[in-house]
């Protein structure tokens, strides 16, 4: 049973998902930022990992570095990062009494191919 990805996404909170933006081409060939979406996997103090949507599953981070603003965003190219991230995160994505949106979210995945 598959799922639809678009009633999915209204049905997470905000805290649970973030919008990306990549260099794509329109129906002219016309240069276009188009927006994508992708899902919370680990959350640790400083960082999170959220997983992209696309067919092409891609790791994104939002790191806040102490005593700075802005958050950094960064798509991860290493596995072994990924796999840092998790383990920081206690593999299950708990922090500050957030449980299963882990698995809420990796469920929705596998799901969903």
């Amino acid at each position: 049973m598959s799922l639809d990805i678009l009633t999915y996404l209204q049905h997470t909170t905000e805290a649970e998902k973030t919008t990306f933006y990549v260099h794509g081409e329109d129906e002219d060939g016309e240069e276009t930022l188009q927006a994508r979406q992708a899902l919370l996997v680990a959350c640790t103090q400083y960082q999170k990992l959220f997983i992209t949507l696309e067919p092409r599953r891609r790791y994104l981070t939002h790191s806040q570095v102490p005593g700075e603003e802005e958050v950094e965003i960064d798509f991860l190219q290493d596995y072994e990062e990924v796999e840092a991230i998790m383990e920081d995160a206690g593999l299950d994505g708990i922090y500050d009494g957030d449980q299963g949106v882990l698995y809420h979210n990796l469920l929705f995945l596998l799901m969903n191919p």
